[in-house]
């Protein structure tokens, strides 16, 4: 028995070795293929994060209220209205846009982004068309070399500002090879791929011997004789004393698998109503006044949904979370947490700190949510900067039997619905360079994590 268990790990580690040549394979067989497009690397480095984002052609409902983004659509088509519930920056440029005047220079690289939804310059050029703000256009919004980005779904450009060098898009390659990216059509690379013993497709396709960005790689039948050993190796598993360890191991990713796929498929409506929204935003003004007022609800639902759909495939990706930093006033940011969970919430002292917003509030809602199911009131949160780092206790009236969060959390296992879970919060934390403690009575959950001051330019796009 020990002899087989052993063959059968010797099996594995030569399978995972022959997996560790198929990018290199990859790349001997695309060096020699001419691509259908390139694109210099330092061009698509030289814009703005913001003029890549497809989120940045949505409107900024987060940092803005619903009567502000009003008042600008309205300025926006008649040049005329009332402005005062728009900030400053925003009511000078559409001032001057209107006034056919001049901006200051460099407002364009100070604010890329228009609340309505896409660039400045796209705004600005309705009214006044001006060659040399095409540079700050949205890659979707643009006819030169740069809007070839524009042609890639939501899920590459996110993959592209996170650094991947392999998209998948539509059965075309493309590669990042440090001077430019490359697209190879489907008719190149196939034949060349083939040639080399490799399947490729796209990475959510199915399991993978190695995944390489957003490609899945695998060897070709007829190159993988590993392959025949494996049905052989599978039934001296079973029969040996990992069997047990085994089935745990096959349920774990069938759940994984369907959490995957749920989140796939939900992406597809979710765009279909992000298309919906974007149509009425477009004739918002012939909607009646009772539409109007639902209509912010509808947007932000979108949004949040949009949100949830892609935290969840980076989550179940286990690679890596989005932990792109936004300013956020503390003040208001906690009132609208403590308000949602009915919490009394204390601020030793207000500021505007650049945060992983969107993570660090799923893991504050777990944390009250958890504290109003299973402690007792008061519930209250309190946070407390101290020029370096944020703390954030969450705190109830409550007594635990251990005060212990190493038992907490064994003790809690993976049995608490479909929240994250203590678990995931603390693994969360970890990712930002923070921790999660335990203290009591009465229960105190302490969230520490390093923060420094937003720049002053982000103040004003939140005030």
């Amino acid at each position: 028995m020990f002899r087989a268990i052993c063959y059968c790990l010797l099996c594995g580690h030569a399978a995972i070795a022959a997996a560790g040549e198929l990018s290199a394979r990859l790349e001997a067989a695309l060096a020699e293929a001419r691509p259908a497009q390139s694109l210099a690397v330092a061009r698509v480095q030289a814009l703005d994060e913001a003029l890549i984002d497809p989120a940045s052609l949505q409107p900024a409902w987060a940092r803005h209220d619903l009567r502000a983004l009003r008042q600008l659509a309205a300025y926006e088509r008649d040049c005329a209205g009332d402005l005062s519930a728009v900030s400053a920056p925003w009511r000078d440029f559409e001032r001057a846009r209107c006034g056919l005047r001049a901006l200051p220079a460099g407002w364009f690289r100070l604010y890329p982004v228009h609340p309505l939804g896409g660039s400045s310059a796209w705004h600005w050029r309705q009214r006044q068309p001006l060659p040399e703000l095409a540079r700050w256009l949205h890659v979707r919004e643009r006819g030169d070399e740069l809007g070839q980005l524009g042609a890639l779904s939501d899920d590459n450009l996110d993959a592209l500002l996170a650094g991947e060098r392999w998209l998948w898009q539509e059965g075309a390659l493309w590669r990042q090879d440090g001077t430019a990216w490359r697209r190879y059509e489907a008719a190149v690379w196939r034949p060349l791929a083939r040639a080399a013993g490799l399947d490729v497709a796209a990475a959510s396709s199915g399991v993978c011997a190695e995944k390489l960005g957003g490609l899945c790689l695998n060897p070709a039948a007829q190159a993988s004789p590993w392959r025949a050993v494996l049905p052989g190796a599978a039934l001296l598993l079973l029969a040996g004393g990992l069997a047990l360890w085994w089935q745990r191991r096959r349920l774990q990713r069938e759940r994984r698998f369907a959490l995957q796929m749920l989140t796939h498929e939900l992406r597809t409506p979710i765009a279909g109503l992000a298309g919906v929204v974007e149509g009425l935003r477009r004739d918002f003004d012939r909607l009646p006044e009772s539409a109007q007022d639902r209509f912010g609800d509808l947007a932000g639902g979108v949004s949040r949904l949009r949100q949830l759909a892609e935290a969840s495939r980076h989550y179940l990706s286990a690679e890596r979370l989005d932990l792109r930093r936004q300013p956020l006033r503390l003040s208001t940011w906690l009132a609208d947490v403590a308000e949602r969970h009915q919490a009394v919430f204390c601020l030793s002292g207000d500021a505007v700190l650049s945060l992983p917003g969107y993570w660090l509030t799923v893991c504050l809602d777990n944390l009250l949510t958890n504290a109003r199911r299973h402690g007792r009131p008061p519930l209250r949160l309190y946070a407390e900067w101290d020029g370096r780092r944020l703390r954030l206790d969450v705190v109830d009236g409550g007594d635990l039997a251990d005060y212990r969060l190493r038992r907490l959390l064994l003790r809690g296992g993976g049995d608490q619905g479909m929240g994250l879970g203590l678990a995931i919060v603390r693994r969360v934390l970890a990712r930002m360079g923070g921790r999660l403690r335990l203290s009591g009575p009465p229960t105190t959950f302490s969230l520490q994590l390093p923060a420094q001051p937003a720049r002053e330019h982000e103040h004003a796009a939140i005030d």
